[in-house]
């Protein structure tokens, strides 16, 4: 036990992922008998030796009051049920399940609208069912990390903040109304996922995807606050006929009612809603840019980044479609003009 807490006090600051070069932890591995530890029906004889080990070194090192280190890369989080990672699967389902909601409002308003507006609902189509997959393969991979499970995990990922970068560029740009156009964009992104996809399978770049994902995030981002600042502006210039509009009625009396459960209820602060909820994955992010070891081994940054994202899409695309709706109000003055 002094050879571990010398070796640990002396390079735990200089590496991220230090536990699986421990001897000790080496060592463990070595004499592990699988008959003799506890077991789990979801994992292979070597990985219940694994996850035995790296537990029992974390206890010694708990012990030691040296601070917790990381195995290949990841934290050794307690299982439950057989779970390697239990609160970021059951956020990763709560995501699940409010986006699939969200998914029914978005196809009920698509079946109920003209062709040029269903081309702009199939958009918010394609990115709920691009993010329901997406969390599905966030759930697979928190209930067991193996290679495949991540792999689909950071496709997944990528997948959903391309589509909604497509989906702000549609409605900034209004490429519902024009097909070569959104033809060609659509041609665009996928070119570009596939180039992802291939990048990373030849050869596995954290850096790389972390940079990509960043870029297109904060693209998507920055075009929703200037797009939010175009509906603010316009809902204020008129603010009295969309108050007392019977068509944006029922979806402004739907976003206040969710607004009211935290103490907002001004038809004013409608508009403004998209700042809110990128404010919101603003500090998800920061989360995830400043890990730190999990809580009783079971609650992270990632899980809490989980957690956090689960609240704008409660209100989201309630939003989007108070937002359509607006959209036709404003063409049909302008026609009447």
């Amino acid at each position: 036990m002094k050879i571990l807490y010398s070796f640990l006090m002396l390079f735990v600051v200089a590496f991220a992922s230090l536990g699986d070069n421990l001897p000790e932890f080496q060592s463990c591995l070595y004499q592990c008998d699988c008959h003799v530890i506890p077991q789990s029906i979801f994992w292979s004889c070597p990985a219940n030796c694994n996850y035995y080990c790296q537990q029992l070194i974390t206890d010694q090192l708990e012990s030691l009051n040296v601070p917790m280190v990381q195995f290949y890369g990841k934290w050794p989080f307690k299982r439950v049920l057989g779970v390697q990672e239990f609160f970021a699967m059951i956020f990763s389902i709560g995501n699940l399940y409010v986006n699939y909601k969200n998914l029914r409002i978005i196809y009920r308003q698509f079946k109920r609208n003209e062709s040029e507006y269903k081309t702009m609902y199939v958009q918010y189509l394609i990115l709920l069912i691009v993010t329901c997959i997406g969390w599905s393969f966030s759930v697979i991979f928190h209930f067991k990390d193996t290679t495949m499970s991540e792999t689909l995990d950071y496709f997944g990922a990528f997948a959903i903040i391309l589509c909604n970068l497509n989906a702000i560029v549609v409605r900034v740009f209004q490429l519902f109304k024009h097909r070569k156009k959104l033809i060609i964009w659509h041609t665009a992104l996928v070119a570009l996922y596939l180039y992802h996809v291939i990048r990373l399978k030849r050869n596995w770049d954290y850096s790389y995807n972390t940079l990509i994902n960043i870029i297109v995030g904060v693209s998507a981002m920055i075009l929703w606050c200037f797009h939010l600042w175009r509906v603010y502006r316009v809902y204020n210039q008129k603010r009295i006929i969309y108050n007392n509009s019977i068509q944006l009625l029922p979806y402004e009396t739907k976003l206040l009612q969710k607004l009211s459960y935290v103490g907002m209820s001004l038809s004013s602060l409608i508009p403004l809603i998209p700042i809110f909820n990128n404010v919101m994955l603003l500090l998800g992010i920061s989360l995830e840019l400043n890990d730190f070891p999990p809580v009783a081994r079971l609650v992270d940054a990632h899980a809490l980044w989980h957690l956090v994202t689960i609240f704008p899409s409660i209100i989201w695309f309630d939003w989007n479609v108070w937002d359509i709706e607006m959209l036709k109000i404003t063409n049909n003055s302008e026609t009447k003009v």
